[in-house]
């Protein structure tokens, strides 16, 4: 990773964690790999979810035989239970090409908890049109402080 991004991941994970309040919030950091379109590509993510709304924000950074890439987005949990989390929502991407297709997808994301502090996590990224549009598909394990 470049210093410029890690630098913007540390600042953006610095803002979300005193954001969070603990009765109320949880932050998370995570390590994912995408699993169907772009194999061996790897990221890290950066989640905050206000649990009275059911808001979530992520933001993550990739690497891959595509390159570096990076996304920010906002989704709403439509399950409301203490094992799993059911997100969905918008994603903003920085770079567009065959996997993506645009800067701005849906993302619909899967979570099960396996206790109170982590989590395995399924998220795919998607403009929801066949052409010029793989989708990301990344499965990873967040920690929640």
């Amino acid at each position: 990773m470049k210093l410029k991004t890690l630098s913007l991941i540390f600042f953006i994970s610095a803002f979300l964690a005193c954001l969070s309040s603990p009765a109320s919030a949880g932050f998370s950091l995570g390590y994912a790999q995408d699993v169907i379109h772009a194999p061996g590509t790897k990221a890290a993510i950066a989640r905050y979810d206000h649990d009275a709304t059911r808001l979530g924000g992520q933001a993550m950074y990739w690497d891959g035989s595509d390159g570096e890439n990076m996304s920010f987005g906002i989704d709403y949990d439509l399950l409301p239970s203490e094992t799993l989390d059911l997100n969905l929502g918008g994603v903003y991407i920085t770079e567009i090409h065959n996997i993506n297709g645009t800067h701005l997808n849906y993302s619909i994301s899967l979570g099960v908890n396996l206790w109170k502090h982590a989590r395995v996590q399924f998220s795919h990224f998607s403009n929801g049109r066949a052409r010029n549009n793989d989708g990301w598909n990344f499965v990873g394990l967040m920690f929640k402080f």
